[in-house]
């Protein structure tokens, strides 16, 4: 038994070490292999991961939006998109490191919104904020958050945050939000604007249909339609203000106006303006002056007639928005000369209603008035002042207003010029001549005397001046007392002590018939002309006073002295009389008035309908003209056609007859196009007869 026992216990341990043998040697093979196999997955799962952040990140290098991944249980940023430097203009390191570097980027007034972002909140929802950051170069950028939770057994274990650049598209947005409120506003200033022109158009003619009715109705009554005539005529000028403000604005806008390089005379644009606003000024009881400060030079080089256009626009309204009693004020003050240019100011300046301050800002806008009460009552298209603004842009220039309530405005105009004074011009003043001569000035406007001064200065002549009546009476007193008389006193009319008349009678009184004087005016004298020379005055001279028309008018008055009329007839001169003329135009109503105006004269007229029929009648009948009147817009052959035709047609007279346009194409362009086809003149429709004789008097004249 107990041998037996113990070989049971002997194959038992035998079996227990086969069976541990063979576990060590599973447990020696499968063991690594189990591991091996493990490392293998984990390698695997690995690199899978990398392989979708590799893609990630090539997703978000091409897209301008950063993604993070936060770990909520760590309370720390997993992953970050390599493109955030290039969005956000921060580092991936920084924000690993500093969970503050994109909080202090954020400008302050949106990190309050930012805060309340990140904060949690517990919910599943996904939630979103838009803020603002400025990049390191400091531009501001619009960025879009969002937040997207990852849940795991029903709670938030991550964050998945998106940062989006908006800026282009809000940018975008905006730029088509503000093009959409402009295209709004613009629509209406049009339909304001339509609106206006309706009533501004129909204004006139309404007066010129209405005047025509009642001057048929009285035709036999001579002073009756002697009145509608002249209603007639300021309405249709009125019209033709109208229409050319109205292409004049539409010429700027499609980028056609153009800015003439030419000589012009700034004595005649000065001349020109008193001239049309004088009488406007007097007939509503508005004082006007026009003082000239340190003007050296009036021969200039510029775009004469856009300059008459600016400054006439801003007495336009100065007139139209001052109060009978009031005053306006054109000072035109040389500032600077240096290198043959010279820089001018312009300051017009009025006693009128004024502007409010949220007007000024929009008054250069097209389509602007203040309200419509004003549009009602002042009447206007709202483009004068934007028509202003554009030429002196054009020109180079700079334009600026200032003006309050209830007290007036104020625009100031600088332009810059060539000179082009000829050396002809400055030895035509003969100075010996007036060189013995002694000249007294009075003038309340300081300003007025030292600029006569100056004049008289330049041309050799010793002045004084002085500022009242009293002292100008005082003055001649005294230099008679001591024999030496004033040869000549230059004496303003309107002064506040006494006006110039009296001044001239008590000037008489002492020195008598000795010392020559001139009433100086800025008004129309031949209202004053008779009571001024009972008083004594020799001669009279209109402001603003010019170099030219002071050394003139001193010639006159103190050679063989004669009186200066003004000639108020405006006929034209009698050498129009029996002028043979070829009028070619199409339209048979503007040829019935064109005939009737030059018969006015005693001009012979022969009249074709077109450009061809022209060609035809000169080359046949051409010694009998002695100029033509050409139309431009005409069937067959163009005006301009015409002319070039004419001036090739080898006729003896081709090159030497006077060809004058009478055109509707009124702009600055379309008379460089007259002279490039040949043309000597240029008139725009509607015809101004007085200019149209004139015109015709000095082309006959220059041909002989």
């Amino acid at each position: 038994m107990r041998i037996e026992k113990i070989k049971g216990l002997e194959k038992h341990s035998a079996n227990t070490a086969t069976t541990a043998i063979l576990s060590s040697l599973l447990l020696t093979i499968f063991l690594p292999a189990y591991f091996l196999f493990a490392f293998w997955r984990e390698r695997k799962n690995i690199r899978e991961i990398q392989y979708r952040e590799h893609l990630f990140d090539i997703l978000s290098s091409n897209v301008d939006e950063v993604f993070l991944i936060y770990n909520k249980e760590h309370a720390e940023l997993e992953y970050v998109s390599n493109n955030c430097q290039r969005v956000l203009g921060i580092k991936e390191r920084s924000i690993f490191k500093e969970t503050d570097s994109l909080l202090n980027l954020i400008i302050n007034e949106d990190k309050t919104d930012f805060m309340e972002f990140i904060k949690p909140t517990g919910t599943t929802s996904s939630k979103s904020v838009e803020f603002r950051m400025k990049n390191p170069s400091g531009q501001v950028r619009w960025i879009l958050a969002q937040s997207f939770p990852q849940i795991s057994q029903d709670k938030i274990v991550r964050y998945i945050v998106s940062l989006s650049d908006r800026t282009e598209k809000i940018i975008k947005e905006q730029a088509l939000k503000d093009a959409l409120i402009n295209a709004q506003n613009a629509n209406a200033a049009k339909q304001n604007f339509l609106s206006r022109m309706s009533h501004e158009i129909r204004t006139p003619m309404n007066a010129i249909i209405g005047m025509t009715t009642i001057a048929g109705a009285y035709i036999e009554d001579r002073k009756r339609v002697e009145d509608c005539l002249e209603k007639i005529g300021y309405s249709s000028k009125h019209l033709m203000t109208l229409i050319n403000d109205v292409l004049d604005m539409s010429k700027i806008d499609e980028g056609k106006m153009t800015i003439a390089h030419e000589i012009f005379n700034l004595e005649s644009v000065a001349e020109s303006i008193t001239s049309i606003i004088y009488p406007q000024a007097a007939e509503k009881g508005i004082t006007f002056s026009m003082p000239l400060i340190d003007l050296t030079d009036t021969i200039l080089i510029g775009d004469s007639l856009r300059l008459n256009q600016i400054l006439i626009n801003l007495l336009s309204n100065a007139i139209k928005f001052t109060p009978p009693g009031g005053s306006i004020r054109m000072e035109i003050r040389q500032i600077q000369k240096k290198n043959g240019r010279i820089r001018l100011r312009f300051t017009v300046s009025d006693t009128g209603i004024g502007m409010s301050e949220e007007f000024v800002k929009r008054i250069f806008l097209p389509f602007e008035q203040e309200n419509t009460s004003a549009s009602n009552q002042f009447g206007g298209t709202g483009l004068g002042m934007s028509i202003c603004k554009n030429l002196v842009t054009l020109m180079d220039g700079t334009i600026s207003v200032n003006s309050e309530l209830e007290k007036g405005s104020t625009f100031k105009v600088e332009l810059d010029f060539d000179t082009a004074e000829s050396k002809e011009e400055k030895s035509s003043y003969n100075h010996r001549v007036l060189e013995a001569l002694k000249v007294l000035v009075a003038d309340d406007d300081r300003d007025c005397c030292i600029h006569t001064t100056l004049l008289l200065e330049n041309l050799g002549i010793k002045s004084k001046w002085v500022m009242t009546g009293a002292e100008c009476v005082d003055e001649v007193l005294s230099a008679h007392k001591v024999g030496e008389e004033y040869d000549v006193c230059l004496i303003d009319w309107k002064m506040p002590d006494m006006d110039g008349i009296e001044v001239t009678r008590r000037v008489r009184e002492f020195v008598g018939p000795n010392t020559t004087i001139i009433i100086i005016t800025a008004y129309d004298w031949s209202s004053i002309e008779q009571k001024a020379r009972e008083a004594g005055a020799n001669a009279f001279l209109s402001k603003p006073i010019f170099a030219s028309t002071l050394y003139n008018t001193l010639l006159t008055v103190t050679g063989i002295e004669r009186a200066i009329k003004n000639n108020k007839d405006n006929q034209p001169n009698p050498v129009l009389n029996g002028l043979n003329v070829l009028l070619a135009e199409d339209n048979e109503l503007n040829r019935e008035i064109a005939v009737e105006l030059l018969k006015m004269t005693g001009m012979k007229i022969d009249c074709v309908s077109d450009g061809k029929e022209a060609v035809e009648r000169f080359t046949t009948n051409g010694d009998d003209y002695d100029i033509i009147l050409m139309d431009v817009q005409m069937p067959y052959m163009n005006g301009y056609q015409a002319t070039e035709a004419i001036r090739k047609s080898g006729h003896p007279k081709a090159k030497t007859i006077p060809i004058i346009a009478m055109t509707a194409d009124a702009f600055h362009e379309d008379m460089v196009k007259a002279g490039e086809a040949g043309m000597n003149g240029h008139l725009a429709k509607p015809i101004d007869s007085e200019q149209l004789y004139k015109m015709i008097e000095s082309s006959v004249s220059a041909k002989s």
